[in-house]
């Protein structure tokens, strides 16, 4: 059975497609040299390859940026080809590294129509627009290269984003950063890029084609294991922050709960998508700094001296010393660690920073904390309510400890949350 939002997008797709038959009709005699076949067939079987073993750029900074090589090689085509064949080529390479990477049963049909459709529409446009300006003059025909990549990146994602959000349920302004950011870093990276394929193939003719794509995809690659590096370094971060927990049934988890209480709120703050993940990821390892205190103080089930807890309050600096020695974190991170103990009213540690000079980020952070905490076990008590909680951060803790403004979003959060229950 079909739900709402798959008959919207099938529709949408439809729509799509229809507009790529209009474009063929309405230019079937404006732009129909004839081309060579060989030549065609090369840029068809260029562009599967790159499509098929095309590796994700993904700069990682908190969040993912995507690009991909093949990108260049859908421009490169543009300006090679008439509309009709930039754009099936295009289109159809598109589509068959689809249904040699993606199991059918997880693509439905909508996506393939989709999918080829923004593709042969942004391809055919773009190409009208290059050889309709492009000219003898040299200069001229590098900004014409520019403008056919432009057309097809802005055309690309407009699509994409119609798509994204006629098929999910996020909000309007989180699918347009999300659609939005990335491409335009990408088409800031990949118009240098394919004027030097146009300028080397004006000067060395067919060879220049496969020399200067493959040099594209030996960097593209390079980016692509730069990144799983730094994968490899979070991901041995958060295994550290579980594995500290793991030695206590009561502080099992917390982490993880913490940093999905964090995204939320910066959600709901209107965080772009690359920022949600980098608050997520320091929520997460806000707790990282207890590796180096000693489980009879981390684990003692009674109230800690001042001396034990002089040694706990030291957690935050230590995790911040942790992070920083961590490239991907660019130091911000671990700021939001360090300071994810002060208090609003200046009397929190380790640096007494008072309301505002605390870090939003650390605010969000400690307002999961406390939550989570309050509504988890503990050796001394059993775990509160949400009412219970609310009643204790509202009263008690609002304005002194914590951001009342962050404390009535958390519990918004949570009762927007909790309607949703009740109506399933």
């Amino acid at each position: 059975m079909i739900n709402q939002r798959e008959k919207s997008f099938l529709i949408y797709s439809l729509f799509v497609l229809v507009i790529y038959v209009a474009l063929i009709f309405i230019f079937k005699n404006t732009f129909s040299r004839m081309q060579n076949t060989e030549f065609v067939l090369f840029l068809f079987l260029i562009s599967s390859i790159f499509e098929i073993a095309s590796i994700k750029t993904l700069e990682f900074t908190g969040g993912k940026i995507e690009t991909s090589a093949s990108m260049v090689v859908h421009i490169t085509v543009v300006f090679l080809l008439m509309p009709l064949e930039a754009s099936l080529i295009n289109a159809s390479s598109g589509i068959l590294y689809k249904l040699i990477k993606i199991p059918k049963e997880r693509y439905p049909v909508s996506r393939y129509i989709f999918n080829f459709s923004q593709v042969a529409v942004s391809s055919y446009v773009s190409s009208i627009v290059f050889h309709s300006i492009v000219g003898q003059n040299f200069v001229w025909n590098i900004l014409a290269v520019m403008i056919c990549t432009m057309v097809y990146f802005i055309l690309n994602n407009l699509f994409i984003f119609f798509g994204v959000y006629t098929l999910s349920k996020q909000d309007l302004r989180e699918v347009l950063s999300k659609v939005i950011s990335g491409p335009v870093l990408s088409m800031a990276l990949f118009i240098p890029v394919v004027i030097i394929v146009y300028i080397l193939y004006q000067y060395m003719g067919f060879i220049a084609i496969p020399v200067s794509l493959a040099a594209v995809l030996s960097i593209q690659i390079g980016n692509y294991y730069r990144y799983k590096y730094y994968e490899a370094k979070l991901e041995h971060l958060k295994l550290l922050a579980k594995s500290l927990e793991e030695k206590d049934k009561y502080t099992r988890g917390h982490s993880e709960r913490v940093a999905e209480l964090a995204r939320k709120m910066a959600r709901k703050l209107g965080f772009s998508p690359k920022m949600v993940e980098r608050i997520y990821n320091a929520a997460f390892l806000h707790d990282i700094g207890k590796i180096g205190i000693p489980d009879h103080v981390l684990k003692k089930p009674t109230i800690l001296s001042k001396e034990e807890m002089d040694i706990v309050k030291n957690h935050p600096v230590m995790g911040e010393d942790i992070l920083r020695e961590v490239d991907i974190f660019n130091n911000r991170e671990s700021k939001w660690v360090r300071h994810h103990h002060e208090r609003w009213d200046g009397t929190g540690y380790p640096d007494r920073l008072k309301g505002e000079e605390i870090p939003l980020p650390s605010r969000i952070i400690a307002v999961a904390d406390v939550y989570e905490a309050l509504t988890s076990d503990r050796p001394y008590r059993k775990a509160l309510t949400k009412e219970e909680a609310r009643e204790i951060m509202m009263k008690q803790m609002s304005g002194t400890v914590l951001d009342p403004d962050l404390v009535k979003l958390l519990f918004e959060i949570l009762d927007e949350e909790g309607e949703e229950e009740k109506e399933k």
